[in-house]
């Protein structure tokens, strides 16, 4: 988990079991597995503790369960019964729930809970809360927690999980009122913050006031509230007590929530060196990793979250999420179901249902989870902004825009909606609105670092000069680049007819071309877009270039002519399926569409490809663009994208192509279009082009 953080990959699974494999073997021959599983021991590196706790089997256990050694711990606790008799039977109690909590084993952990000498006590009232909503019993928990605070007001577990509890259930004025019950320990903070000296008490008011300052809009207000926030985690793990890893985990989601993910990862390799088994971890390890695209980290996330608990929700709801990002609504409803089983009330897992519905056009199916979620919270944004950002990952814009305005209505304090919606103009051209929205972002929150990204953009394209002609809008620095709109202009024109009378579709609106003077500025207007290129990018009506002129911060000089209509057609062909059409389809059609021989330097290494089985396959293609495990993989999958379009269109005929757009237009995942136009399932498609490939190489 370590090295796999470091370098944002997975290279394996944490788990398994400490005994060799033959003794594994004999022991699971010998008695059931439903007996022996629970009580395996993790397959850890060894603790090293100090002798003092070793001999204290109270304090062994309770070190091994806070570094996810959750197993060992109930042994430890198992082995020693006698010894630990006359210890507080709440310690043991707490220590025994916060390894079977992890494991999945939520029941017993109620039962250890709720006995008479232990039911009683404030840790123990909190810790139940908290299973018990784990367990989707938030009327339960929230009713012990405000029992507990009635006998124990100044408790900071308790507002801080009341209030937890009650955003996670859409109920704002409760989380609201039990977060701000920590207003005041700012100013005790900045006054002297020596005063603290739990690491536990001050990651909770750190994680609490930054909920409280993103439900209530007090970033905006407040502007030293970030630094304070910060400021107590790294107390907290770095002063009072350097072992204290959910500080760490803490820092992250915080950096997460202002979108600084590189931030976040160095906590999170940090909170795994001392947990590397702790799902919150895994989980916000593998939100991080997926918006990065890196798909198989995420699994190995998944795989490590079921290695400690199977049947997690967090597992469900991060696989439906991988699943979604690799465009399969259909199989991630699967997970989603399962969450569901478990907890139909789940928000998370109904706003992932909601959005796999849109991805595949069930407006209806959409509209009929999303009436449930109303059902349960009657001014929910987060279901809204979930299909919202669904959709914005296909370039669903108009859709897309719809529910994030929905969210933002009813969560005008949250900048995420209003960071979506923003994006989502800048990516569909309408940089006035982004710039607007974007703004009102920044009010809210202004350490976001997204949000000070794409408006220091808007900056510099309001500072651009334009040639506007019948169909394009050219965007372009007239200091630095003054011809670049005498060539650019009348080429495009030129171009336009042929295009669009290839695809049977004119796009709705002007194309904006927008050439950025460096390469800098063109990184910054493609972020986000895994399908970015090393000098354009199209994303609809956008088309981004970095200036083909040599010097300091650009490329250097490159046919900017074919760069043009090959951008151009992922325009048209884009327009023409309502940006549902499959990666490396546009991507086929827009190198075929520069009508050049085939590049010398692909003629070798598609030979290679070839020859040796290493071609990708029909579900892998398209990742060869987004996440290239070499650095032949993207060149290899322009290569091959064009030749499956080429033998598409020998084999079956241009019209074909028209059909298949037609139908990727519809919603219709690629393993459908291919029988329904070209009468061969997506494998029997893939063998007879690997043989045509094997013939065009020999």
């Amino acid at each position: 988990m370590r090295a796999m953080i470091r370098q944002v990959v997975l290279a394996g699974i944490i788990g398994g079991c400490a005994l060799s494999s033959t003794a594994q073997d004999m022991s699971r021959r010998s008695i059931p597995n439903r007996w022996i599983e629970p009580y395996l021991p993790e397959d850890l590196p060894k603790l090293e503790l100090p002798e003092y706790v070793t001999k204290d089997p109270l304090a062994l256990a309770r070190a091994e369960a806070f570094s996810g050694r959750y197993k060992l711990a109930l042994i430890t606790l198992a082995k020693n019964k006698e010894a630990l008799g006359k210890a507080d039977p709440v310690e043991v109690a707490l220590i025994r729930v916060s390894a079977l909590k992890p494991l999945g084993r939520r029941a017993e952990a109620l039962e250890i809970l709720g006995a008479a000498d232990v039911a009683a006590d404030p840790r123990a009232e909190v810790m139940r809360a908290r299973v018990l909503a784990e367990l989707a019993r938030y009327d339960e928990a929230i009713t012990i927690l405000k029992q507990h605070l009635q006998q124990n007001p100044e408790s900071l577990a308790g507002h801080f999980w009341l209030g937890n509890i009650s955003e996670s259930i859409g109920d704002l004025d409760g989380a609201r009122e039990a977060f701000g019950w920590f207003q005041p320990f700012i100013d005790k903070w900045q006054g002297d913050a020596n005063q603290f000296t739990s690491a536990e008490d001050v990651t909770l008011m750190g994680r609490a006031l930054d909920r409280w300052g993103n439900v209530t809009s007090a970033y905006q207000s407040k502007p030293a509230l970030h630094n304070v926030i910060l400021s107590m985690f790294l107390k907290a793990y770095d002063q009072i007590d350097r072992g204290y890893w959910p500080a760490h985990l803490a820092a992250a989601e915080f950096y997460v929530s202002h979108d600084d993910e590189q931030s976040a990862v160095k906590e999170l390799q940090k909170a795994s060196e001392y947990n590397s088994r702790d799902i919150g971890v895994m989980s916000l390890l593998g939100h991080v990793v997926l918006g990065a695209f890196n798909f198989d980290a995420t699994e190995n996330c998944i795989a490590g979250i079921r290695d400690v608990d199977p049947n997690a929700m967090e597992g469900d709801l991060l696989q439906a999420r991988n699943l979604m990002r690799q465009h399969l609504p259909t199989d991630a409803q699967r997970p989603i179901r399962r969450a569901l089983a478990r907890q139909p009330k789940n928000l998370e897992a109904l706003g992932l249902l909601a959005a796999s519905e849109a991805l595949q056009l069930h407006d209806d199916k959409t509209q009929q989870v999303l009436a449930e979620v109303e059902k349960l919270d009657q001014r929910n944004a987060t279901a809204y902004l979930e299909v919202a950002e669904q959709l914005a990952s296909l370039r669903q814009y108009p859709r897309a825009a719809a529910m994030y305005k929905v969210a933002i209505e009813r969560a005008p304090w949250w900048t995420s909606p209003r960071n979506g919606l923003g994006l989502l103009y800048t990516q569909s051209g309408e940089e006035d609105l982004a710039a607007e929205v974007l703004e009102q972002a920044r009010l809210l929150d202004p350490f976001n670092h997204e949000t000070t990204n794409y408006l220091r953009l808007l900056d510099d394209l309001r500072n651009f000069d334009r040639k506007e002609t019948a169909h394009f809008i050219v965007f372009y620095d007239a200091k630095r680049d003054p011809v670049i709109p005498e060539y650019f202009a009348d080429y495009l024109e030129s171009i336009y007819k042929d295009v669009t009378g290839e695809y049977k579709h004119e796009p709705p609106v002007k194309t904006y071309i927008e050439v950025f003077p460096t390469h800098e500025g063109f990184s910054v207007r493609t972020t986000g877009l895994p399908w970015l290129g090393t000098v354009g990018a199209s994303t609809g009506r956008v088309i981004a270039l970095v200036t083909p002129r040599p010097g300091k911060g650009t490329m250097g000089a490159f046919n900017w002519a074919s760069v043009l209509r090959h951008e151009f057609t992922h325009t048209v062909t884009l327009a023409a399926t309502d940006n549902r059409i499959a990666h490396w389809f546009t991507e086929g059609l827009a190198v075929m569409e520069e009508r050049s021989p085939l590049r010398w330097e692909w003629v070798p290494m598609l030979y290679h490809a070839a020859k040796n089985k290493e071609l990708f396959t029909m579900e892998n293609l398209t990742w060869g663009f987004v996440r290239p495990k070499r650095p032949i993989d993207r060149q290899l999958a322009y290569a091959e994208s064009f030749w499956i379009c080429q033998y598409i269109e020998e084999t079956w005929g241009h019209e074909a192509v028209l059909k298949m757009l037609a139908e990727f237009r519809l919603g219709k995942e690629q393993r459908d279009v291919f029988p329904q136009i070209l009468g061969e399932s997506l494998t029997d498609f893939q063998d007879d082009f690997f043989s045509w490939c094997d013939d065009q190489v020999a």
